[in-house]
């Protein structure tokens, strides 16, 4: 029963913003402010992060080898099956 309070009472306040944005006309200008504020202040955010990435990469990149994925070797290639060729070798066949 709480959780179908809380969903009801989120919604009575979301309502509640959104009316006193549209019919406050002093609300209107500075919620308008306050976003713009919060996406510059996002965009630095985000930049420095990538920045600080960028920087972690290039030390990383000098510190660590690169990992390279062996291959498998061109002289005892796997052969898919190769259990049932060796089904006419002598040491499979039947004495009777």
């Amino acid at each position: 029963m709480g959780k179908v309070i809380s969903i009801l009472l989120g919604l009575v306040l979301i309502a509640a913003g959104v009316l006193a944005i549209v019919f406050g006309e002093s609300w209107r200008d500075a919620v308008l402010v306050f976003i713009q504020g919060g996406v510059v202040i996002m965009v630095i955010v985000v930049g420095l992060g990538i920045f600080v990435f960028g920087i972690s990469e290039l030390r990383a990149g000098a510190e660590e080898p690169p990992i390279v994925e062996l291959q498998p070797s061109a002289a005892a290639p796997e052969t898919p099956g190769a259990e049932e060729s060796s089904a006419g070798s002598p040491e499979s066949t039947d004495s009777t």
